[in-house]
């Protein structure tokens, strides 16, 4: 019997930086966006409240991703942007606008399964905040 491993492209790993946690979950809602449809325009027609709460930022993070995930995958609801209420390390209250998926106007991605833990960290840095996700396509 034999065996082997083949290369796969079933991961995207996401990096993002910024110059606040702040900057952080809003570059990752633009993220979200571009993965879903492309860069095809969003309007802001439907808003979702959004309040999690985590032990540390790399939890709440992928949190509000798959938060971002669900709403995409039941509601066919795409991000345009976030209003930020209140934001902390471990907690954050937001809304998201944006509305559903329009095959007319949106570009159809590859599709987006989770987001998961391996490789995950927040950090703050000199200068701001970085992120690594890796997405299991």
């Amino acid at each position: 019997m034999s065996y082997r491993f083949l290369p796969h492209t079933a991961d995207l790993i996401l990096e993002i930086s910024g110059a606040s946690l702040a900057d952080l979950f809003n570059d990752a809602t633009s993220v979200m966006r571009a993965l879903t449809v492309g860069n095809g325009l969003v309007e802001a027609t439907e808003s979702h409240l959004i309040e999690l709460q985590a032990s540390s930022p790399d939890e709440l993070l992928i949190r509000f991703i798959r938060e971002l995930l669900v709403h995409f995958q039941i509601d066919t609801f795409v991000p345009a942007n976030l209003v930020i209420y209140r934001l902390s390390p471990s907690r954050i209250s937001a809304t998201v606008h944006g509305e559903r998926f329009d095959d007319s106007k949106h570009e159809p991605q590859p599709e987006i399964k989770a987001a998961t833990r391996h490789r995950l960290s927040v950090e703050e840095v000199e200068g701001g905040w970085h992120a690594v996700v890796v997405l299991d396509l």
